[in-house]
């Protein structure tokens, strides 16, 4: 299976962006959300009952919050590594650095192996058309939003 796309219409932020303002980048199409319902189904169909996966979901992602407000890394055996990702505003000196400077931390997902060859054999499918923000004046062009 590969993974869907379609080309975007967007500022050119690289070095690039004198010569040439908008450049097009791809942009991923998904066909549909899968359900936690859905997911704890077909868990169930290898034996496990639906309410002891929840159970453990449930469980796991209590210790796992937990664990990063301590500090700490999680390892979710081979499904991948969380930890916190934390920036802030910078100061001058150590003095002048509050706490309140320090912005709310993101959670960092790091995949595991299993997951990390999904991502490198991933191939691609250009599907719909391309996304054109501002015409520029090129009437070859069709504007879509």
């Amino acid at each position: 299976m590969s993974v869907k796309y379609r080309l975007v219409e967007r500022k050119n932020l690289g070095n690039d962006k004198n010569q040439t303002p908008v450049k097009l980048y791809a942009q991923p199409v998904y066909s549909d959300l899968v359900g936690f319902e859905e997911l704890l189904g077909e868990i169930s169909e290898a034996g496990i009952p639906s309410n002891q996966v929840k159970g453990v979901i449930d469980r796991m992602n209590y210790l796992i919050r937990k664990h990063l407000a301590a500090g700490r890394r999680v390892q979710f055996g081979e499904f991948g590594n969380f930890r916190y990702g934390v920036g802030s505003t910078g100061s001058a000196t150590e003095d002048e650095f509050q706490t309140n400077m320090i912005k709310i931390p993101r959670i960092v997902f790091s995949p595991g192996t299993t997951l990390r060859k999904a991502r490198k054999d991933t191939g691609f499918e250009k599907k719909g058309e391309t996304v054109v923000k501002n015409n520029g004046g090129n009437s070859d062009r069709p504007e879509i939003e």
